[in-house]
């Protein structure tokens, strides 16, 4: 569940709006995009959907097809193994959850092209009150799309992890709302079930 989950923090923060939360480098725009993550060495290649306030994640761990749903609305994330018709969903870490709106970014500290697009980086910095935290930089377009992001995720009662989320082929058109939202007929399990499969189907990774 981490190796999946966890770098993905590193480019999310929830804020509070008028009416719901709102993520910190939520795009203004729907897009579709190419998705690596890279985590304790090993490269996860993957596809992202994303519409304000929602993103879509999808890989292939080991032999097990994975979606994480991640819903800033409802600040809940949702894993579902679509192989084995399971899904499980957690809350957003207070280090995501607690911190600050978009402008407390600050100024951007530098600029760089990534995935063919202009992009201003930033520093991102937050402690959350069960112990997590998140620290490493973001690489944002004007229309907020996280490009890049890179630093460490400190889960609670866990020394920090690095880790990398790099997006490419990056496509913008309307989303399905229905990308967003966990099927029916899914059987939901508690968290710790889809922990102990993907610990069975995940290779080992050294270090």
């Amino acid at each position: 569940m981490r190796r999946l989950v966890v770098p993905l923090l590193l480019a999310l923060a929830v804020v509070p709006a008028a009416a719901a939360a709102q993520l910190v480098g939520d795009a203004a725009v729907a897009f579709s995009a190419d998705r690596s993550v890279t985590w304790k060495g090993k490269t996860y290649p993957g596809r992202v959907y994303a519409r304000p306030g929602m993103q879509r994640h999808e890989e292939v761990f080991g032999a097990l097809s994975v979606v994480a749903i991640l819903r800033a609305d409802r600040q809940t994330a949702y894993v579902m193994l679509p192989d084995l018709n399971l899904y499980t969903k957690a809350p957003f870490p207070k280090a995501v959850t607690e911190k600050g709106d978009v402008s407390q970014l600050g100024a951007p500290v530098g600029e760089a092209t990534v995935a063919g697009r202009q992009a201003q980086q930033y520093r991102l910095a937050r402690n959350g009150s069960d112990g997590s935290a998140l620290d490493g930089s973001l690489w944002l377009t004007r229309d907020w799309i996280v490009l890049k992001a890179d630093g460490t995720w400190t889960a609670p009662a866990h020394a920090p992890e690095h880790g990398t989320l790099q997006l490419a082929n990056i496509v913008e058109a309307p989303q399905d709302p229905a990308l967003f939202e966990v099927p029916a007929g899914m059987q939901e399990v508690p968290l710790e079930t889809v922990q102990s499969l993907l610990s069975l189907k995940l290779p080992k990774l050294k270090g």
